[in-house]
């Protein structure tokens, strides 16, 4: 099982390399790596479509972690590519087994986006298995709809 994390749009959004590199600690564990970018959504894009699940027709992929640098990226990356009025849906799926089968929906104004959201998006959270099959759960699948 894997996640990966888009941004959906009604429009063709610019790619964006990723900016410096990002420290962050979860679960006893430090993580350096490179930071928040946007690239083309090639990655698990048959796994994706296979869900199912009604997104806006221009996806790419974010790099994104939870925290306070990603999420000012984030914030300036819609700032310069989204108008007034304009929507985006940012998705957190879990592909390859032990995914939710339905999408959990959120909905904020950007001015509202802040880093408990993206907690939301990049921090697991588990919903019930009634098979049995995942004693923890399934991983929720989550998208939340941000306008500008």
């Amino acid at each position: 099982m894997s996640r990966v994390l888009l941004l959906a749009s009604e429009k063709p959004v610019p790619l964006m390399a990723p900016r410096g590199t990002r420290t962050w600690s979860g679960g006893g564990v430090t993580v350096t790596a490179p930071g928040f970018s946007v690239s083309e959504h090639t990655y698990y894009q048959g796994a994706v479509e296979v869900l199912g699940f009604a997104m806006m027709p221009f996806r790419a992929q974010l790099d994104l972690a939870p925290c306070e640098d990603d999420m000012r990226l984030l914030k300036a990356y819609i700032r310069e590519n989204f108008s007034s009025g304009e929507a985006l849906e940012l998705w957190s799926l879990w592909v390859g087994g032990g995914g939710g089968k339905r999408p959990r929906v959120r909905h904020c104004a950007l001015r509202e986006l802040e880093l408990e959201r993206l907690r939301l998006l990049c921090e697991p959270s588990y919903e019930p298995d009634y098979t049995g099959d995942f004693p923890k759960g399934l991983i929720s699948q989550i998208y939340l709809t941000v306008t500008v």
